[in-house]
């Protein structure tokens, strides 16, 4: 019976957290909203364009840049966005040293330019479905990795 009470009490432990999430609205996010996230994460973020002059996210942690691009969008609501941290180097990072990452690493892949240096990219969708505080888990497994990003190619 004790063993029966505890699941009952997780089970419904389990339901009032998924009940408290903040869900992101079915059309997605717009760059301001993004931005005003960003910002309540504790991020000095601010939004910029690119030369075709659509808008996206910037901001850095711990002295490192990265950008929240926005996808899928429609009516300025975006329904993913894409976490990108790219880095110039000196010499080309080359494909069998991007490809180590992509072979040991989940998540968070790498690529490289046209200049061979790595842009390291993680997708996530905002909806339908999305809440605020699986966006949140997102950056924070983005943000886990800056330092192995820079440790992998020598920064």
């Amino acid at each position: 019976m004790k063993h029966l009470l505890l699941a009952v009490a997780a089970a419904l432990a389990l339901g009032a957290g998924a009940a408290d999430a903040r869900p992101i609205p079915n059309a997605g996010l717009t760059v301001e909203e993004v931005l005003a996230f960003m910002k309540s994460a504790g991020f000095d973020a601010k939004i910029v364009k690119t030369d075709a002059g659509e808008p996206y996210v910037t901001t850095a942690k711990d002295g490192i840049n990265f950008d929240v691009d926005l996808y899928d969008c429609a009516d300025r609501r975006c329904r993913a966005v894409q976490f990108l941290a790219s880095f110039d180097l000196k010499e080309p990072l080359g494909a069998d040293k991007a490809n180590a990452w992509n072979l040991k690493k989940r998540y968070v892949r790498v690529y490289l330019d046209q200049n061979g240096d790595p842009v390291f990219a993680y997708d996530a969708n905002l909806a339908p479905g999305g809440s605020y505080e699986a966006l949140q888990d997102d950056l924070d497994v983005f943000v886990l990795f800056l330092p192995e990003m820079l440790e992998h190619i020598g920064w």
